[in-house]
């Protein structure tokens, strides 16, 4: 850990002007030279695959579900493809509706001008359960996802509608959106892109489940063999030698 913070160090003093009074004189990076190194910490040609899958399911006290799932994904030649899933669960006419909500959730309309992630269960009822999971897999040659069984490609927008609720998935603001409207029991909303990620569960009923998962996959291209950074930046750092380094 030393050597690395050594490392890290005289790389910095060796890329200070030689005008610099003093070499550790802290100075304020703008927010303009920050936004230029957004992405930069993976090599160029590296990334081979990304892809998203996002899926939002809502069950109610009678065990009736509702939801939708969608896999989007670009290859190493920018290719995007997108399918949609109705997860929605099958109609039963002799299962007894749960009885109507009463509880009202107000406010939290901030929650949704979040930039970044914003995770919310709210509860205006009784023995509701809500998760929102997100997660982040790196892979090493990650190959495609496989939609779920039943997908369909995108075509815009989608919408499943059943005695649990509906749920649409559409486009909004730059991102990609799940939202699940489950009536008088509440609602559900997953949506990425445009800077954010946004899970939210609202319940106004009760005895309620709901699950908002993310998952975001990169795969990403080995290394040639015999090609080691940590190799590259000590041969970088011979240049150091001269100046009593």
């Amino acid at each position: 850990m030393k050597t690395l913070v050594w490392l890290i160090g005289a790389c910095l003093l060796f890329s200070l002007p030689a005008q610099a009074a003093s070499p550790f004189r802290p100075a304020e990076v703008s927010d303009a030279e920050l936004s230029e190194l957004r992405g930069r910490y993976v090599m160029p040609g590296r990334i081979v695959h990304f892809g998203v899958t996002m899926s939002s399911v809502w069950a109610n006290s009678a065990g009736q579900t509702v939801g939708a799932g969608v896999t989007f994904q670009l290859d190493s030649k920018a290719q995007p493809s997108l399918y949609v899933t109705d997860l929605s669960g099958q109609s039963d006419p002799e299962v007894t509706p749960p009885p109507p909500g009463i509880g009202q959730v107000v406010g939290g309309a901030g929650l949704r001008d979040v930039q970044g992630i914003s995770q919310s269960v709210r509860s205006a009822g009784d023995f509701n359960d809500g998760l929102n999971n997100l997660e982040i897999v790196i892979s090493r040659e990650g190959g495609q996802l496989e939609p779920d069984n039943g997908a369909v490609p995108w075509t815009g927008s989608g919408t499943f509608t059943n005695e649990a609720g509906r749920v649409l998935v559409a486009q909004q603001g730059g991102g990609l959106r799940i939202l699940v409207d489950a009536g008088s029991q509440g609602a559900a909303l997953q949506q990425i892109g445009a800077g954010n990620v946004i899970q939210q569960a609202n319940f106004s009923g009760d005895l309620n489940t709901v699950r908002n998962m993310a998952t975001l996959n990169v795969g990403l291209r080995d290394l040639p063999l015999g090609f080691d950074f940590a190799n590259c930046t000590l041969e970088q750092l011979r240049a150091l030698r001269p100046m009593g380094f």
